[in-house]
C-alpha cells in the first residue's frame, strides 16, 4: 500500500493521530488509541478533511 500526499494514518473511532501499535507478528498489527482507547488491526488512511469528519461525529457520540 502506497500513501497518497498529505494523508496520515488516524485512528476510525476519534480521528486521532495518536496510534501505537501494541502488539504484531504473523497475524498483523494491533494498535492503542491513546484518546479514546481504540485497540484494533484496523486504522484509516485519511487526508485533513476525512480526519475532520470522524472527529466530529465522535464528538457528537460522546455529547449523548
Amino acid at each position: 500500500m502506497t500513501k497518497k500526499a498529505n494523508t496520515k494514518t488516524i485512528c476510525p473511532v476519534c480521528g486521532s493521530t495518536e496510534l501505537y501499535m501494541e502488539a504484531g507478528g504473523y497475524v498483523g498489527n494491533i494498535y492503542h488509541c491513546k484518546k479514546c482507547d481504540y485497540m484494533g488491526a484496523l486504522v484509516v488512511e485519511a487526508d485533513e478533511e476525512m480526519a475532520e469528519a470522524i472527529k466530529e461525529e465522535y464528538e457528537k457520540s460522546e455529547k449523548k
